[in-house]
C-alpha cells in the first residue's frame, strides 16, 4: 500500500483527478496539493482556461491557485466575460475545502485591482439574485481593508449562520495586521457571540494560511484536517485552549477511530505514525 501511494502520488502529479466527481472525492485529495509542482500548475491553469470545466472543477482548481499566490490576471481573463452566465449560477459547497469560484474570482480580481473588480463588487451588492447574499461577505478578503473587517465582525458576532464569514474575518484581520490566522483565531477563544464549534473549525483550517479549509465543519475523514489538527496542537505560540482544540480534533479524527472511513484507507505506516503522536501527547482525557 506504501509504494501504491508513492506511486499514485507521481501519477497525478500534472495530471489531477477528475474534477466531475463527487465533492467529497474531490476533498480526499486536497491535502496532496499543500505543494505544487510546475506540471500542476500548468493543469491546473489549462482546467481554469478550458470552457468545459464545471463550477466544481473551476472551484477547485482557482482555489489552489489563488490559495498559492499564483492566480494571475490570466485567470481573470480567462473566465471574464465569457463565463459570467455560469459562474453566476448557485453552486453549493456544501462540504468542500474551496469556495464558489465567483467568490475566488472576486478576491482575485480585487487583489489585481483588475479592471473587472469593479463590476464583480457591483453585482454582489445588487439585490439578485438571492442565494449570492450569504456569500458576498467572503468577497471581502480581496484587497482587505478595515472597512470589510468591520462588517464582517458585525455578522459574525450576530450569530448568523456562518458559511465562512469568521474564517474570511480572521484572514482579513490577518493581512492587515501582518500575523499568522493562527494568532487571530487563538484571540477569540471565550470571545461572547462567537460561536464555539465555528471558531474550533475555523483554527484548525487557518493553520496553514497559504492552504486555508473551507470546510463549513471539521471533517474528520479528511487528510487536510488531521495534518492541520497536528500542528495546531504543537504549536508552541498558542495558548493551552487552542492547542487543546487541535489534540481533541486529532482524538476524534477517522485515522484514530475508524481508519477504514479514509479515501483511501489509512496505511499500516500511517496508522501506526498517528497512534505513536496520540500516545506521544496524552494527557488526562
Amino acid at each position: 500500500m506504501d509504494r501504491y501511494e508513492a506511486a499514485r502520488d507521481g501519477l497525478l502529479s500534472g495530471t489531477g483527478p477528475d474534477l466531475t466527481a463527487y465533492e467529497g472525492a474531490l476533498g480526499d485529495v486536497w491535502h496532496r496539493y499543500r505543494t505544487l509542482t510546475d506540471a500542476d500548475v500548468r493543469w491546473l491553469r489549462e482546467r481554469v482556461a478550458d470552457p468545459d470545466t464545471g463550477l466544481q472543477g473551476l472551484g477547485f482548481c482557482l482555489e489552489l491557485l489563488l490559495a498559492h499566490d499564483l492566480a494571475t490576471g490570466a485567470e481573470v481573463e480567462a473566465l471574464l466575460p465569457r463565463r459570467l452566465k455560469d459562474l453566476t449560477k448557485r453552486y453549493r459547497t456544501t462540504y468542500t475545502e474551496w469556495r464558489h469560484p465567483l467568490v475566488t474570482l472576486t478576491c482575485l480580481a480585487l487583489d489585481l485591482d483588475h479592471p473587472a473588480a469593479g463590476k464583480l463588487v457591483t453585482w454582489w451588492n445588487g439585490a439578485r439574485p438571492v442565494w449570492k447574499n450569504e456569500l458576498r461577505l467572503l468577497t471581502h478578503l480581496g484587497a482587505p481593508d478595515e472597512t470589510k473587517a468591520a462588517e464582517l465582525w458585525d455578522f459574525v458576532t450576530s450569530r448568523a449562520h456562518d458559511v465562512g464569514q469568521l474564517m474570511t474575518w480572521v484572514l482579513v484581520r490577518a493581512r492587515l495586521d501582518g500575523e499568522h490566522p493562527l494568532f487571530v483565531a487563538d484571540r477569540l477563544i471565550g470571545t461572547p457571540g462567537i460561536g464555539e464549534h465555528v471558531l474550533r473549525r475555523v483554527l484548525i483550517g487557518v493553520a496553514y494560511p497559504e492552504q486555508p479549509l473551507w470546510h463549513y465543519a471539521v471533517d474528520i475523514r479528511s487528510r487536510s484536517w488531521w495534518q492541520r489538527a497536528l500542528e495546531v496542537a504543537e504549536h508552541p505560540g498558542l495558548s493551552p485552549e487552542a492547542r487543546a482544540i487541535g489534540l481533541r480534533a486529532a482524538r476524534e479524527h477517522c485515522l484514530i477511530r475508524h481508519p477504514g472511513q479514509l479515501r483511501p484507507a489509512a496505511t499500516e505506516t500511517e496508522r501506526t505514525a498517528a497512534l505513536t503522536w496520540i500516545d506521544r501527547h496524552t494527557t488526562t482525557p
